[in-house]
């Protein structure tokens, strides 16, 4: 009742029964006298929507006095009428390009990685996504969020969704049954930990990569499904000691971890074994000489059923194996066409 009641219904009601009495009245004055072209509710009624539109075929029009004060009444709400389409339309315009620019309504990307939350450490990562020419998706529940990164990055590699991060049926707009990883970090582990159970609840074959201040709850997301977790402590300790007494291989190894910007830099690459692959029961040792030979390429690993061998001895390889090498774009590239 309070619906049917509100103050919007009976602006509307009222101005509804306004016009049809404003429609009578015409109808009135004008029926009365002969030379009149307006000479009964429908004729009043077209004229009336030609005034209010503005348009003005002037193929009816009032001769009476009466008739014409109500004339004067339609041509005074044409532009009442044309201000409140106008102003309807922009407002459904911004609305529908605001509601884009939020992600409301989801992208095709498929083989994509969402970054779950924004901020300036997870803005390097996303840097390193793009720079490797890869998709991405940003989920973040912060507003002012979303001109910041549309602003940052190409809207054709990046997509923003802007929703509450526990709202999960929203990340169907994300595409994440398509997506290739999802990356978690929040301040606490406690609330990583809360939400990687509610991601795996609703998203069960979701993978992903956490980042956590507490490397003694690894186990914890290993048994939810997650086989990428990261200690931070772990991760900048390592790094920190390295430069400390081999500065020189820190900063190597900063470099090859590094997502390449130019075609000739440097960095670590994993290429996928395929079906007829020439590779495929090959030696590990023979497999590294001819890379090195042909591509220029170094083959420093290979990764099995999620565990890395590194520069293994007496390993043959196999179809689904994923080759992990030390090369440049245009030599991945050459050594890609060399591997069938």
């Amino acid at each position: 009742m309070k619906y049917i009641f509100s103050k919007k219904n009976i602006w509307i009601l009222v101005t509804v029964v306004v016009y049809y009495i404003l429609l009578q009245m015409l109808t009135s004055f004008e029926a009365s006298v002969e030379t009149s072209n307006i000479q009964n509710f429908r004729d009043a009624f077209w004229y009336s929507i030609v005034t209010l539109t503005t348009v003005g075929y002037g193929d009816f029009f009032p001769v009476t006095f009466g008739g014409r004060a109500i004339g004067i009444l339609f041509v005074v709400g044409s532009l009442g009428v044309l201000s409140f389409i106008i102003s309807k339309l922009t407002d459904n315009i911004r609305r529908y390009m605001d509601l884009k620019k939020q992600g409301y309504f989801g992208t095709k990307m498929e083989g994509h990685y969402i970054i779950i939350g924004w901020s300036q450490f997870t803005n390097k990562i996303v840097e390193q996504i793009i720079n490797a020419d890869k998709k991405v998706v940003i989920i973040t529940n912060k507003k002012e969020d979303v001109d910041l990164i549309k602003t940052s990055y190409d809207t054709k590699n990046c997509f923003v969704l802007y929703t509450e991060l526990n709202d999960f049926k929203s990340y169907t707009k994300a595409n994440i049954d398509k997506a290739k990883r999802v990356y978690l970090e929040f301040e606490n582990d406690t609330d990583t930990l809360v939400f990687a159970i509610n991601l795996k609840k609703n998203y069960p074959d979701v993978k992903g990569v956490i980042v956590l201040n507490n490397v003694e709850l690894k186990e914890s997301f290993k048994y939810l499904g997650f086989d990428f977790i990261v200690s931070k402590d772990d991760l900048v300790s390592k790094f920190v000691a390295s430069y400390i007494f081999e500065p020189y291989v820190a900063l190597y190894t900063e470099d090859l971890i590094a997502t390449s910007t130019n075609e000739d830099q440097t960095d670590i690459v994993q290429i996928k074994i395929e079906e007829k692959n020439k590779w495929i029961g090959k030696d590990y040792y023979e497999a590294f000489v001819a890379m090195k030979k042909e591509s220029n390429c170094v083959l420093i690993g290979v990764s099995r059923n999620k565990h890395v061998y590194k520069n293994p001895k007496d390993f043959l390889i196999q179809q689904g194996d994923i080759l992990l090498l030390i090369a440049n774009v245009l030599e991945k590239k050459n050594l890609q066409m060399t591997m069938y």
